[in-house]
């Protein structure tokens, strides 16, 4: 409310009598069962009490139905449905016409998580209809999950020059094509034709498949029915925290960067690895810390993050896939065991700042004057209007029937690294604000066995002698005192 300056007014309704309960339901607020403890009479029962907050704001009205006992995560709704109620037109898009996986066609879940958690973005589908057209400018930003058929290169252009305009854009493709089933797949090399648009800013998609003994288990269907099993192509890609995502062992999830900020893990099926020429670049651990913007800042360079590696024992398929999961799990000594190239491999990254263009002719769509912006597509992006590449070698992540198999419960954490995502995208620094606060109980480092036998024994021994000392040192100042008065 200070914060507010008088414009924000809050009022609390305690619903003890008619009227105010009145009141509740009129704002349509349901009751819902609570569990309540009586640790004193050791007994627990189950009220239907009222925990809902309203927003009014002009017209419109939003509400959070029900308050859970916690607080994770309850300022960053808060603050998701204002800003939702003063700008209301966040939308996010989508690429299409190349068979990409879509919040219609591969995510129907989005749509409702979206709406129950009050965050304030749409999601609309962009075709560029082979270059005619451009991106739309009143979008946040671009996500472009696994395309499967080629993208022109007039409409490689009309990204890249979406980005040099200050665009954000996040790419989740495999260099692979995967068909078939999970368990019996088959790859090929990918006909996506992103590699041109990202060879431009130096980063290279390999085409391979990983296979990591750090893998997720799924749940499968089989000759013998559904089993839960351990799935090679799926790595399970999780905060390790031992080094930092700048050294060259890094392994893991790096959670100092916006899109995967304190998630535990994600899984990559059918993931490919990725390869950047690193002096482009301003090589950095986060892109919230604002030391290392100004050091990326100071020599004019996009900051460059790396967000995800495999582990040390993966391995990587490349023109002779053999991806059978049940022949993997049978051949894993084999597999892993065999000499040659093993990880860590980059298989996530995220670059942002005055990004310089992958068409270095300037042509905004083939070089053709009749396409929007012709050859006036800056060459650079700038620090004012800075570009933002998220690239993740897979294009799996979010299917609804990769997520069915490896979800336990919950909101799956690749669905929250998408929701990180769109945050990430609209550049909204006020959100990642939010979601960089820590209210989780801090964690209490290792003590050594001799630091706990002093502790032990300072509290046996050492509080009894220093109240000793104490009382000593009372009866001598006492003893002082009365002699003085003698005298």
């Amino acid at each position: 409310v200070e914060a507010g300056n008088g414009k924000v007014e809050v009022r609390y309704v305690r619903t003890d009598n008619d009227e105010r309960r009145r009141l509740a339901d009129n704002a349509n607020c349901p009751k819902r069962p609570l569990q309540a403890v009586n640790f004193r009479d050791q007994q627990a029962t189950f009220q239907e009490v009222y925990r809902c907050i309203t927003f009014s704001y002009l017209r419109s009205t939003e509400r959070i139905e029900f308050v859970n006992p916690g607080i994770e995560g309850m300022e960053y709704q808060i603050t998701s449905i204002i800003k939702k109620m003063i700008n209301p037109e966040r939308s996010i898009g989508f690429l299409t016409g190349h068979d990409e996986a879509t919040p219609d066609t591969a995510m129907p879940y989005l749509s409702r998580i979206l709406q129950d958690n009050h965050l304030g973005y749409t999601t609309r589908t962009v075709d560029l209809h082979g270059g005619e057209d451009s991106i739309p400018t009143d979008i946040k930003g671009l996500v472009i999950v696994n395309p499967t058929r080629r993208i022109e290169e007039r409409e490689l252009r009309r990204i890249n020059e979406y980005l040099m305009r200050g665009g954000s854009v996040a790419v989740f493709a495999s260099g692979v094509n995967v068909t078939g089933t999970d368990t019996r797949p088959s790859a090929a090399r990918a006909e996506h034709n992103l590699d041109t648009l990202l060879r431009g800013y130096g980063v290279t998609l390999k085409n391979n498949v990983i296979l990591d003994p750090r893998a997720t288990d799924a749940i499968e269907e089989i000759e013998q029915g559904r089993v839960r099993i351990r799935m090679f192509a799926f790595p399970a890609i999780t905060h390790d925290g031992s080094n930092k995502s700048t050294e060259r062992t890094f392994q893991g999830l790096n959670q100092a960067h916006s899109s995967v900020f304190r998630l535990p893990g994600i899984v990559m099926p059918f993931v490919s690895q990725l390869e950047v020429d690193s002096g482009r670049y301003c090589v950095a651990e986060s892109d919230t810390d604002a030391a290392e913007r100004r050091r990326c800042e100071g020599q004019n360079k996009p900051m460059l993050v790396t967000v995800a590696r495999t582990s040390d024992a993966s391995i990587t398929q490349q023109d002779n896939f053999e991806l059978d999961a049940l022949d993997l799990i049978m051949r894993r000594q084999t597999v892993f065991g065999r000499g040659g190239a093993h990880g860590p491999y980059t298989v996530g990254l995220a670059i942002a700042g005055p990004l310089r263009s992958a068409f270095p002719d300037g042509g905004s769509a083939g070089g053709d004057a009749g396409a929007q912006g012709g050859s006036n597509v800056p060459a650079q992006a700038t620090s004012e209007r800075p570009a933002r590449l998220l690239v993740m070698g897979s294009g799996k992540m979010f299917s609804i029937e990769q997520l069915r198999a490896i979800a336990i419960g919950g909101i799956p954490t690749n669905v929250e690294m998408l929701l990180n995502t769109f945050d990430w995208l609209s550049q909204d620094y006020d959100l990642l604000a939010v979601r960089a606060k820590d209210v989780s109980e801090p964690e209490l480092g290792e003590v050594s066995d001799n630091k706990k036998r002093l502790f032990q024994w300072g509290s046996i021994l050492g509080l009894p002698l220093l109240v000793g000392l104490a009382g000593l040192l009372l009866s001598n100042l006492r003893a002082k005192s009365r002699r003085e008065l003698k005298v």
